[in-house]
């Protein structure tokens, strides 16, 4: 890349947000992989670690943080093309 007068932009995502949500049922405790449900379990819900009062209002509903928001919408028509972790 430098021989061609490129940079390189490495773009990192923690995913370590435990400090703000848990799955449900794990609040203590690691969550055993799923990928859209195994078998009869369908998907974990994501669940706010603060209480409510201490929520903010956004399109989402009450979320821990006012400019980023989740929910647990599953979209049975989404594809991803990638590899599964596990798959080779």
């Amino acid at each position: 890349a430098h021989r061609l007068d490129m940079y390189v932009i490495v773009d990192i995502v923690m995913n370590h947000m435990d400090n703000e949500f848990y799955f449900e049922g794990h609040q203590y405790s690691q969550a055993e992989f799923r990928f859209h449900g195994t078998g009869s379990q369908r998907e974990y819900q994501l669940m706010p670690r603060r209480a409510e009062a201490e929520l903010f209002d956004t399109p989402a509903g009450k979320q821990p943080y006012m400019d980023f928001w989740s929910n647990n919408t599953w979209d049975p028509e989404a594809q991803y093309e990638g590899k599964v972790y596990g798959q080779w």
